[in-house]
């Protein structure tokens, strides 16, 4: 039908990309706009940080936060994954506790 209407004509179509139990990627077109929507069920990250989080951590290395995908990704796009001042803030974020294995600061 592209051939037909131009884009601004067609309704919102939406696509699945990717399912699974816990997440789920869909790719959206709507008034020329192209837009991918992620959702994820975090109980399961939750549930891993709060296994690692009884164990003692190492002196040398220090496993410190499990970050669900949906929230890397956004990380990525507002660049605040490779700024380290901005990813510690993140870390050390009172509100961002429920994803830390270790509750020391950064």
């Amino acid at each position: 039908m592209w051939g037909c209407m131009p884009p601004h004509f067609i309704m919102a179509t939406k696509t699945v990309l990717d399912y699974s139990k816990n997440s789920e990627n869909i790719f959206a077109t709507e008034d020329d706009k192209m837009i991918c929507h992620t959702k994820q069920n975090i109980q399961p990250t939750l549930d891993y940080v709060k296994n690692l989080s009884e164990y003692k951590p190492g002196k040398e290395f220090r496993h410190v936060a499990e970050i669900p995908m949906v929230i890397y990704q956004q990380m990525v796009r507002d660049g605040s994954i490779n700024d380290k001042k901005a990813l510690k803030k993140w870390l050390n974020d009172p509100d961002n506790r429920p994803f830390r294995t270790w509750k020391g600061r950064i």
